[in-house]
């Protein structure tokens, strides 16, 4: 396939460093360096931005003819790993993965 678009590379890697960075926010909650306000607050920041960039991603993947189940995963990942972190977690590695794929919706 010619047409890979890159703004699906950007989101699934992005997908994979909000786990890393929601990972270290724990362990930094844990060690008590930082507030369970601003763990939030960041937390919450940055699952608004990776809806965007899915969004975004999505609408890019339907007009290009690339599948838009990465993008899909990544926005209910990014929404679900705001109140249950492994689980969405779970869903935002799997997002990554088809992102990087971008397999075509043609046969």
């Amino acid at each position: 396939m010619k047409n890979k678009l890159s703004i699906n590379r950007w989101t699934g890697f992005l997908n994979i460093v909000f786990i890393i960075s929601q990972a270290i926010l724990g362990f930094m909650n844990y060690k008590h360096s930082v507030s369970i306000s601003e763990l939030s607050m960041i937390t919450i920041i940055s699952a608004i931005i990776l809806i965007i960039l899915d969004i975004v991603s999505m609408m890019k993947s339907k007009n290009a003819g690339i599948s838009t189940s990465g993008s899909i995963m990544g926005i209910i990942g990014s929404i679900v790993s705001t109140f249950a972190g492994i689980i969405g977690w779970i869903i935002l590695i799997i997002s990554s993965f088809q992102l990087f794929r971008q397999k075509s919706t043609q046969n």
